[in-house]
């Protein structure tokens, strides 16, 4: 990217932000318009923005208002109206600011991604960007990352709470929904709320999700193995019997040492109180989706599965077939689990969701 607009801060609010940003992103000079991650941001850093922000300003700000807010004028305005940061207290949040707007430009049916079992939201921001001008992204994280607000507990509260707030950000359909792993699912039930209460939902897209195992079984029968899930998506150096014989506070501190040594962290954070929050989104959002059935489903879905990955073939629909009772399609899209809502990828996947989209529903049946 060639930086051209190196605009100074005009305010002391702007001043801080653009020091802690040069701080963080590594860089000499950041102008009130460069966009956070266009010089290198992504969601780690993020989350240590969040905390300096507490810090240097005592002020909450929400991690995923980042991705609405992207330049240090955008966040100034957002860090000015942000509630005072009190320990224990709950962030004080509209129903309208927890959907977060990737992209409000365009007349199509807007599109509503949910988030995945970590809760966040920050995979979605390239997909927006390739879905095009005249198509509205907006997104949803999970509750629990504030300091005093809880996880939502249960898949059906989880979807009735989202329902009412793409509701308060767009009263009346049609919708198009989607979202990445579990965030397939929760889509799913969310635009059944939606249908239920006399909304158009033309086409459902969950990616990498899965009805047979939307969780891995092990994570939800041992709570070690949720952490190692969570925290390091799998390791080889620990022996998750012999951990599960320390404390908690000791798992823990071991999970984050082995999974930084093996460079397979998937949570950083400089607090450890933030990993706690961050464990404890997961836990409620793994054991929401991995313990619930879902009633057949009435809507037209379509299935995006990346075609590198091992064990997806041609023929397997991981349990969705039997139970949409609308039209059914599996769209392979390239690259992996971990690579097909990135560059370079990520453009081919957005293509095949115009395609999809365009047509309101899937054309190929069951």
């Amino acid at each position: 990217m060639t930086r051209t607009d190196h605009t100074p801060p005009r305010n002391p609010t702007e001043a801080g932000l653009v020091a802690i940003w040069a701080k963080l992103l590594n860089v000499e000079t950041v102008g009130v318009h460069d966009n956070f991650f266009d010089l290198g941001g992504h969601s780690l850093i993020a989350l240590r923005l969040a905390m300096l922000v507490r810090q240097e300003f005592a002020r909450e700000l929400p991690l995923a208002s980042l991705l609405a807010a992207p330049t240090v004028a955008q966040l100034a305005e957002v860090v000015a109206a942000a509630p005072p940061a009190v320990a224990g207290a709950p962030a004080a949040a509209r129903v309208v600011d927890r959907v977060v707007p990737l992209r409000e430009t365009g007349d199509r049916p807007p599109l509503f991604l949910l988030h995945a079992l970590g809760g966040q939201i920050f995979r979605y921001r390239p997909l927006a960007e390739h879905l095009g001008p005249d198509q509205p992204v907006y997104a949803i994280p999970g509750y629990g990352f504030a300091p005093g607000e809880e996880p939502i507990q249960g898949l059906d509260n989880m979807a009735d709470r989202y329902a009412e707030h793409i509701r308060a950000i767009r009263p009346e359909g049609p919708y198009l929904l989607g979202g990445f792993c579990i965030g397939g699912n929760i889509a799913l039930e969310v635009a059944r709320r939606l249908r239920d209460g006399g909304a158009e939902v033309p086409l459902v897209m969950p990616v990498w999700s899965s009805i047979e195992e939307p969780v891995v079984r092990t994570t939800l029968q041992s709570d070690t193995q949720l952490m190692i899930h969570a925290l390091a998506g799998g390791l080889n150096t620990v022996d998750p019997e012999e951990l599960s014989t320390r404390s908690p506070e000791e798992q823990l501190l071991t999970i984050i040492q082995a999974a930084t040594q093996e460079d397979t962290l998937q949570y950083a954070a400089t607090e450890i109180e933030e990993v706690r929050r961050y464990l404890a989104v997961f836990r409620a959002n793994a054991h929401a989706v991995g313990h619930y059935t879902h009633a057949p489903y009435p809507g037209d879905v379509v299935l995006f599965m990346p075609s590198e990955d091992h064990d997806v073939t041609p023929d397997r629909d991981y349990g969705w077939r039997d139970l949409v009772t609308g039209r059914f399609a599996v769209q392979p899209i390239p690259g992996t689990r971990f690579t097909a809502v990135y560059e370079p990828y990520v453009s081919q996947m957005a293509a095949q969701m115009r395609r999809w989209m365009h047509h309101g529903q899937p054309d190929r049946t069951r």
